[in-house]
């Protein structure tokens, strides 16, 4: 089984992953998509999608698009984070997650993502942008 599939087995079981329905579309040298729904888990009190869940999605799509460029005993940790939300998602609507990495060093990574809302005509429309440093750590056997 090779990294990738190990990181997405046990990143999506993450009990927040799974109540959010999360799934991965795409994983690749510096890319990844991924796609939940905004529903009554994932939204506000105001019917719109809960910014925290976004951020923390957002850093999800940093770490998929980077898995792929480590080696198998390395993991991308987050440091730091800044994500700007550009307007709302309602429910009913899906959002797509797209990670890229800027750059991917021997101890960081830089990386930014989007967040796009489709509605069901499968229009998307951006609804977030971030960044994200990641420090790549060497684990130990």
């Amino acid at each position: 089984m090779s990294r990738l599939d190990v990181a997405r087995d046990e990143v999506l079981a993450h009990p927040l992953h799974r109540a959010c329905e999360l799934e991965l579309l795409h994983a690749g040298e510096g890319t990844s998509e991924l796609r939940f729904q905004v529903n009554d888990f994932t939204a506000n009190p105001l019917g719109a999608l809960h910014g925290g869940i976004l951020y923390a999605l957002m850093d999800v799509a940093c770490f998929f698009a980077a898995v792929p460029s480590l080696q198998d005993n390395q993991a991308p940790v987050t440091v730091e984070t800044h994500n700007s939300v550009l307007r709302a998602a309602q429910k009913g609507e899906s959002v797509i997650l797209r990670g890229k990495a800027d750059r991917i060093g021997r101890t960081l990574a830089a990386m930014r993502a989007e967040a796009y809302a489709v509605n069901k005509d499968g229009e998307e429309r951006l609804i977030a942008t971030g960044s994200v440093t990641k420090s790549i750590l060497t684990l130990k056997d």
